[in-house]
């Protein structure tokens, strides 16, 4: 794996290029932003499957928020389809773009106010926003630092990051979450993590 992050041979999941759901646009439409756990969970669950598609030398995924995929169980996935000869940092721009609209509920143009955002999670989106591709972090710095390791720490390899990252997003965990949410009445949006 070089540098950045890209071609390291990791072998793919079906759900990482299958995506079941409905559009986010459609569930923020019906339900309003994400917030709090949610939001973490989301923003998590995306970039761990980013960085899975990236690792595996697949880029240039038109994300937005038509094709990432909601499940029943609120686990995120990307919609299959045509892919874009863009590299891993206009995914990563992209990527940013759809957390900020599950936040806001808006598109991600000019000032998108990332007020309301936890500030770790805004910081994240600023770096991923930057207009030089090459100073935006790579999809297993985002997952780095989604789980609170410090960005150049190498204490985890990837594989492992992406077990952690799977064992707080995964369908399991928003089972749970989905659980606590109905019992407490907050649909899904409980206190934020970071």
């Amino acid at each position: 794996m070089d540098s950045q992050g890209w071609g390291g041979g990791l072998a793919l999941r079906p759900r990482d290029y299958l995506g079941i759901g409905e559009p986010l646009a459609d569930v923020v439409a019906a339900a309003g932003p994400y917030g709090g756990e949610a939001l973490h969970r989301l923003a998590l669950g995306t970039a761990a499957t980013m960085a899975r598609l990236h690792l595996t030398g697949i880029a240039g995924l038109r994300l937005g928020p038509h094709n990432v995929l909601i499940g029943p169980l609120g686990e995120a996935s990307f919609a299959p389809g045509p892919r874009s000869s863009e590299l891993p940092p206009a995914d990563v721009r992209e990527w940013a773009d759809v957390i900020v609209f599950a936040a806001t509920g808006r598109a991600a143009d000019g000032d998108p106010g990332l007020d309301a955002l936890p500030p770790l999670l805004r910081e994240m989106i600023g770096r991923c926003r930057r207009p030089d591709p090459a100073a935006r972090p790579t999809a297993m710095q985002l997952v780095r630092v989604l789980l609170g390791h410090s960005p150049s720490a190498r204490h985890a390899s990837v594989r492992e990051l992406l077990r952690e990252a799977e064992g707080w997003s995964g369908p399991d965990e928003w089972a749970r979450t989905e659980t606590r949410s109905r019992a407490t009445g907050r649909h899904g949006r409980g206190p934020a993590l970071i």
